[in-house]
């Protein structure tokens, strides 16, 4: 009996020891540079330049798998590179923090913050930010980085500070957005009374700093 509990004990060790893979979400508000004007979905595999033509510097060329990326001189974990990853649907986002001609500088590596350009087979790969809160906040709802203070998390009559504060909350269970006004967004927020309240919270601030980030799967 002894021997048995001891092997429990050893395989229940060495489970929570396995490496778990995991999406990627930006959680604090360092996550997204103030820089960004959008996110873009990368592929598989792909080269990134020092300049926005392809006869410039290949700066880097990246390959990766839900679990791991491959730089030319070294491996990673997904969330070097990525904004955001949703593992089961196979696709991630890079931030956009320029654009020109059909080229995008995307940050490469979130660490170093390091950027580079990038053509994408499709010009649909790119979500302006005002897109890509639009389509994943109606669908998925939005969340509050961890780091937002509480008494920013308020609920307004209008799409400005100076707007009447109709509610303020700590604990929620869902966010839904119904429209974007600037940084403003219309939303159904659902707190831990179960009752929704409508009105408009505050999602990026006016140096750029984002407080709210769309969920993209469930």
């Amino acid at each position: 009996m002894k021997r048995l509990k001891f092997l429990i004990i050893l395989v229940f060790i060495i489970f929570l020891n396995l490496p778990v893979s995991a999406d990627v979400m930006p959680h604090y508000t360092g996550s997204i540079s103030r820089q960004a004007i959008g996110f873009l979905q990368v592929p598989k595999n792909f080269h990134l330049y020092l300049y926005p033509r392809y006869d410039s510097q290949i700066v880097e060329s990246i390959s990766w798998t839900n679990t791991e990326v491959k730089y030319k001189n070294h491996s990673a974990e997904p969330y070097r590179l990525f904004t955001a990853q949703v593992q089961n649907r196979d696709f991630a986002f890079c931030t956009v923090i320029d654009e020109q001609d059909d080229w995008y500088k995307i940050i490469y590596d979130r660490e170093g913050n390091k950027s580079a350009w990038i053509k994408p087979d499709s010009q649909d790969s790119f979500w302006g930010l005002k897109d890509f809160y639009s389509y994943y906040g109606r669908r998925y709802g939005l969340y509050y980085m961890k780091n937002i203070d509480y008494r920013k998390r308020g609920l307004y009559s209008g799409a400005d500070s100076e707007s009447q504060k109709i509610d303020g909350f700590t604990l929620i269970k869902s966010i839904r957005l119904n429209k974007l006004s600037g940084n403003w967004a219309l939303v159904t927020v659902i707190d831990f009374d179960s009752k929704p309240k409508i009105g408009y919270i505050q999602w990026r601030e006016s140096d750029g700093t984002i407080i709210i980030f769309p969920r993209i799967g469930q």
